[in-house]
């Protein structure tokens, strides 16, 4: 039986999920294009199209989320969650160096593991449970989008954290296994209570079959709600997956106060409808598009050939070409794995700088371009920030987005300042400017260049959506990569797409949990018990300013970007109004500091993913990047006290 479950899952069920993915993102790319044009030219277009982008993007979140399970591709503090995430080379290397430990840390090393993958089990069968019952419960069988029953598009939810219990279930290792069986259950029983609305949904009159249980287990969530985030945080540590962590606070506390567990995966329903955050996932596509072909050389000849006649040219180029891509995949780690070892090279064979100052500034600048548009960081700050001050919002995405500009330029120029200090000091002669070099090196990449003049012109000039453009570059490249450039075929583009999914499966499944858990501290008035705590112990917006720095650096560096976006911006965004702060220069300095988190070591994101793309030690990498990360401080210092330079292109 076993055998033939393990089958099933390697075999038809990846295909199906990715068939499913696959249907919905097309949805995604073709539908806002097709009902722009059509108001363009008959000034109406596709009646549904709205919803069915917003469930279609429910379909994706889910099925996506699944795959990374699949993968074990879920962030978590400790990074990829999973051994699939592991090339076999690094995980003998890993079972080598577990062999050489002491037995008592072998056994905690066993117990963290065991414990990661039990949390793992236990709360996506507790969302399992909360989201099918919200699917019987929450929506009325009639309601359609389009001639599609909604309940159908709401059903991915559940069935991606089935599939999700079910990976965890799968993972190598009898202990392993045996861990997750134990999760199952423990999700089971204390989401009796959800069970007991789906039943009694189902078939009336059943509900009472469960007993008690509905009951003991609410109150055991109450009662133990301090016990159970103390282990979630702990599993967190240990290596469970971020989502898990994040969205097991969210149920403990929602059930354990008195409220329906379902309202956790409802949340994430309507934060996945709401306004741009379809763009997210399909900025995410086009940039591994662009990772997936040769761009990232063409790239590298255009700038170098544009700034080679600076000593560290080739630096430049390198911190261009990160934040090129960071801005369209939003996760600074593609940009390290895909590029760090290729844009290294380039830097210690040009000899403007050392092999240590090389992975230093790569690892530096791989977070750098989330400031600059389309970022999906900026986006996702600011539905959240409209989320939190309701009707008449303060924060407008476009605003915000031209104050990140100026802070995202100022993070671009000093880090390849640096890059021009190095060679200057090992003296590189720099090289005379070739007009024709430059026309040359110019004509294969431009129509990869124009894609951020594109996305931005339609953008400011009102013609299109975040998602309508997010649509068009997908498009766009396709185009570009297939017929012009001919760097991939049908082939390339879903290899792209498929190595995109766990990516955009993690991030969007943070998001999900996240959001429950923003509701309940927001529910709670928790934001104005935090206010009113640090009003009384920051008594004026420099002392505020500083706190805040502090305290998001350290958020940032044990957290995702977005993960932490959704759980620390209830507390901070009125704590922003109580002093007085633009929300704009508030918003540019809470990325900023996220931004900057990803440096900061013991636990900075960063430094994980670059020790794996350059293969050396962490510490040696957190030695490399620390200079950097002073400079990146300073610019933060910079931002936070002067707000001119994030208000300045604003609306007046």
């Amino acid at each position: 039986m076993e055998r033939k479950a393990r089958g099933f899952l390697s075999s038809l069920l990846p295909g199906a999920i990715e068939a499913l993915a696959g249907l919905s993102t097309l949805a995604l790319v073709l539908l806002p294009l097709l009902d722009l044009l059509l108001a363009r030219l008959f000034y109406r277009g596709i009646g549904p199209a709205g919803a069915l982008i917003d469930h279609s993007l429910v379909v994706l979140a889910f099925m996506a989320a699944a795959t990374a399970s699949r993968h074990g591709s879920h962030l978590s503090l400790s990074g990829s969650v999973g051994d699939e995430a592991e090339d076999p080379a690094a995980a003998e290397a890993r079972r080598a160096a577990d062999a050489a430990r002491p037995w008592a840390r072998r056994a905690l090393s066993a117990a963290t593991v065991l414990l990661a993958r039990g949390t793992e089990a236990w709360i996506s069968t507790m969302y399992f449970w909360a989201s099918l019952s919200l699917v019987f419960v929450g929506f009325d069988a009639a309601a359609k989008v389009w001639i599609i029953p909604i309940r159908v598009f709401a059903a991915a939810i559940p069935l991606g954290f089935l599939v999700m219990a079910l990976h965890a279930l799968r993972r190598p290792g009898r202990k392993e296994r045996l861990a997750a069986i134990v999760g199952v259950l423990a999700g089971t029983v204390l989401g009796a209570s959800a069970i007991a609305n789906l039943t009694g949904a189902i078939i009336p009159g059943t509900a009472p079959l469960l007993g008690r249980l509905p009951e003991l287990s609410l109150a055991f969530l109450s009662g133990g709600r301090a016990a159970l985030t103390v282990l979630l945080i702990v599993a967190g540590i240990s290596g469970a997956p971020l989502f898990a962590v994040l969205g097991g606070i969210a149920l403990t506390f929602l059930g354990g106060t008195g409220r329906f567990l379902e309202l956790a995966p409802s949340e994430a329903y309507a934060l996945l409808r709401g306004s741009s955050v379809a763009s997210l996932p399909l900025f995410a596509i086009a940039g591994f598009i662009l990772a997936e072909s040769n761009a990232g050389r063409r790239l590298v000849a255009v700038f170098r050939e544009l700034f080679g006649f600076l000593p560290g040219g080739e630096a430049i180029a390198a911190v261009l070409v990160c934040a090129f891509f960071t801005t369209f995949t939003g996760a600074n780690g593609v940009t390290i794995i895909a590029l760090g070892g290729l844009l290294a090279g380039i830097l210690v064979e040009s000899g403007c700088a050392s092999p240590a100052f090389a992975r230093g500034l790569i690892t530096a600048s791989g977070a750098i371009g989330l400031l600059l548009p389309p970022s999906a960081a900026v986006i996702i700050y600011g539905i959240n920030a409209q989320y939190i001050y309701g009707e008449g919002a303060l924060v407008d995405i476009t605003e915000l987005f031209k104050g990140a500009l100026v802070p995202g330029l100022i993070l671009v120029f000093t880090m390849g300042a640096a890059g021009v200090l190095e060679a200057r000091r090992r003296k590189v002669a720099p090289k005379r400017f070739a007009l024709h070099a430059a026309l040359g090196a110019l004509r294969p990449a431009w129509p990869e260049l124009i894609t951020p003049a594109i996305a931005l012109g339609l953008y400011f000039t009102g013609t299109a959506g975040l998602t309508e453009i997010a649509a068009f570059t997908v498009l766009y490249l396709i185009v570009v990569e297939t017929l012009v450039t001919r760097d991939l075929d049908l082939k390339g583009v879903f290899r792209a797409f498929r190595k995109s999914l766990p990516i955009v499966g993690g991030t969007l499944a943070i998001l999900a949990a996240a959001r429950g858990l923003s509701f309940y501290l927001i529910d709670a008035d928790v934001p104005s018990l935090f206010t009113n705590w640090v009003k009384s112990t920051a008594t004026s917006p420099f002392l505020f300013l500083l706190f805040l720095n502090l305290a998001l650096i350290v958020v940032g560096s044990m957290m995702d970007i977005f993960s932490a976006i959704l759980v620390a911006a209830p507390l901070v965004i009125p704590l922003g109004a109580a002093f007085g702060l633009n929300p704009i220069h508030l918003g540019v300095v809470f990325i900023l500091n996220l931004c900057i988190g990803f440096l900061t070591p013991p636990v900075g994101m960063s430094l994980f993913l670059a020790g794996y793309a350059f293969k050396q030690p962490l510490a040696r990498i957190i030695k490399e990047t620390f200079p950097f990360l002073l400079v990146q401080l300073a610019v933060l210092i910079l931002v936070t006290y002067v707000p001119g330079l994030t208000t300045f292109l604003l609306k007046k």
